[in-house]
């Protein structure tokens, strides 16, 4: 089928699924007789990460995130294993580089069949895991460059909305990573608790102790993401709110001022007899006088209290 290749050398045999269809899915499940829940799941929509041991296999699902470079947005996509001494299967929708280059590899080159397609498919799972968790670095990286340019415009003058945008977009990126590796960890944890001695695990401490501490590092990275994501995130909302009481301020500084010349005006306009300059040929300008000089010494007390 055209979305189901495989790599065969010696005992050991390994499948790859690009495409998560019910079509291939069932041609897999009959030839290697899969639990029909177990392929069920590979189909979206996409399950949480979790470690299933089947009487002659192992089945898990993984996660991976995705970065989409026009929209600037994390996403994730759904890897299902199979895992049997002599054969892997691995499902997916051909999104991960790593996956795919990885599967090439071994396909074109002999030495690569030698060097991984020995002792027992755990070896070019966790070479693959591997790879695909050293992938998600430059993702990280890009976040962390995104939170720094955000850090250096937050106190120039930037587009309030625009600004808030972008944290709001970083926020959710991260809130998505986060989801998305969370599971690794307990999954790789479950593998080596419930795999037995036909995988061989113990011949493999070198990458397990390598993917803990891919594990590990993504992790601590994304939690340092997270706080200072959320340290940007109250201080824009700190400036946001400091320019609108600054706004807010001056209005009320100006209803105080006009009040009490509305109010002067308002009494000037009153047709009563004895009201005072009314009559007067120079009425007009001494009113203006009296409120400017009112509105003058207004402003000059505001600013002897430090209010303007």
């Amino acid at each position: 089928m055209k979305h189901i290749r495989e790599i065969q050398h010696e005992n050991f045999l390994w499948v790859n699924v690009t495409k998560q269809s019910e079509k291939e899915l069932a041609e897999i499940g009959r030839r290697f007789d899969f639990n029909v829940n177990d392929t069920g799941e590979c189909l979206p929509p996409f399950q949480r990460p979790k470690m299933q041991k089947r009487p002659h296999y192992y089945f898990m699902v993984l996660h991976f995130p995705v970065f989409d470079r026009e929209t600037r947005r994390v996403s994730f996509t759904e890897v299902d294993i199979f895992l049997n001494p002599n054969y892997l299967v691995t499902v997916h929708n051909s999104q991960l580089p790593a996956l795919e280059n990885f599967f090439l590899e071994c396909e074109k080159d002999n030495y690569k069949k030698f060097q991984y397609f020995r002792g027992s498919m755990a070896q070019v799972l966790f070479e693959l895991l591997s790879r695909m968790l050293d992938a998600v670095f430059p993702s990280l990286l890009h976040i962390n460059e995104d939170i720094n340019s955000v850090d250096q415009k937050l106190f120039g003058n930037p587009d309030e909305r625009k600004m808030a945008s972008e944290i709001l977009r970083l926020k959710t990126n991260i809130v998505t990573f986060r989801r998305t590796m969370q599971g690794h960890r307990s999954v790789i944890e479950r593998l080596l608790m419930y795999g037995d001695r036909d995988l061989q695990l113990v011949s493999f401490q070198n990458y397990i102790n390598s993917l803990r501490e891919f594990v590990s590092e993504i992790w601590h990275m994304l939690e340092s993401q997270k706080e200072s994501i959320n340290a940007l995130h109250e201080t824009n909302e700190s400036i946001v709110n400091y320019r609108a009481s600054e706004v807010m301020k001056i209005f009320t500084i100006i209803s105080v001022i006009t009040f009490p010349l509305t109010l002067m005006a308002s009494l000037f306009a009153i047709r009563a007899g004895g009201t005072p300059l009314v009559s007067d040929p120079m009425g007009f300008w001494m009113i203006f006088g009296i409120m400017f000089f009112v509105a003058v010494l207004m402003v000059a007390v505001f600013r002897r209290k430090r209010w303007m």
